[in-house]
């Protein structure tokens, strides 16, 4: 391993925080080398309409949470607002509900980056807990970050070691993120235009400070959605008055919303939930497991 102390820069988009707790253990196994690490949340940064300071950086990583086999919209607004890479060593990971097919390919961000001037030398995906359609048991919720933990370990010796470590993107991969992604930029759109606050509303903001497109205004005392959505979420799950809800689709939304958090600090819940044995719809979960 290269022990010669780096400056990481860890660019990332994070929804509902799963992709932001991988951020923050990334960071901290890279401080435990030595290196000195900046985190920036890509929507923070772009609010502020400042630009991307890259050249600062040794190493450079993107994150993302993966929407329809992809990144989400507004991650390849912020690499088109990138600077020239110069060939800066760079690694993506990525955060998914489901190891089906490794999260999508990872050709689009890839190449998005190399025109840019990136060399992408490592990609990674950690399955974290859905924040759509299903809730996870606790036990695999605990699981997957515990793991999410151990991949994190082995990702910042890899890299610090300077190993080379991309995904192998299929040509039905590629297709498969291509059409889908394209079908959810449209559908994200639709959805977050089709959403309404109840009259338990208290007008906070919170959800138009927290929106990461600026979907969401207030007019004349009320809230108002926008076609700007990129389908993260996070209005919805932040609202502290749990008033926001989409008239159309209301089972794609997990009702009441959790903190991963408090479940994984809580002793009494064991994470031994997949292994080899498990059948049923979660059994593909163990070679995501298994792998280190």
């Amino acid at each position: 391993m290269n022990q010669q102390p780096r400056t990481i820069g860890i660019f990332y988009f994070s929804g509902t925080g799963n992709t932001k707790m991988i951020v923050e253990l990334l960071a901290t196994e890279f401080e435990r080398y030595g290196s000195v690490v900046d985190v920036i949340a890509i929507d923070e940064l772009m609010k502020t309409n400042k630009t991307a300071e890259v050249e600062k950086y040794d190493i450079i990583g993107f994150g993302y949470p993966v929407h329809a086999f992809n990144a989400p919209r507004i991650f390849f607004e912020f690499i088109e607002l990138l600077r020239d890479g110069k060939q800066k060593k760079t690694f993506i990971f990525k955060s998914s509900g489901d190891p089906f097919m490794q999260g999508g390919s990872t050709a689009l961000v890839r190449k998005a980056l190399q025109k840019k001037g990136y060399d992408v030398i490592y990609e990674r995906l950690f399955v974290m807990p859905a924040n759509v359609l299903v809730r996870y048991q606790d036990r695999l919720i605990k699981q997957l970050c515990n793991t999410a933990v151990q991949r994190a370990k082995t990702m910042v010796k890899e890299i610090l070691s300077e190993i080379t470590k991309l995904q192998k993107n299929t040509f039905f991969s590629n297709f498969l993120t291509a059409a889908f992604s394209s079908i959810e930029n449209y559908g994200a759109r639709f959805f977050g235009k089709n959403l309404y606050v109840s009259d338990s509303c208290n007008l906070c903001g919170i959800c138009i400070s927290n929106c990461p497109t600026n979907n969401i205004t207030k007019q004349k005392g009320h809230i108002i959605f926008h076609s700007k959505c990129t389908l993260c979420m996070r209005c919805i799950y932040r609202c502290p008055a749990n008033a926001i809800s989409p008239h159309f689709l209301k089972f794609f939304v997990i009702s009441p919303w959790y903190e991963i958090q408090t479940i994984v600090d809580n002793p009494a819940i064991k994470d031994a939930c997949i292994s080899s044995k498990t059948k049923g719809f979660f059994r593909h979960f163990n070679r995501y497991f298994s792998e280190q």
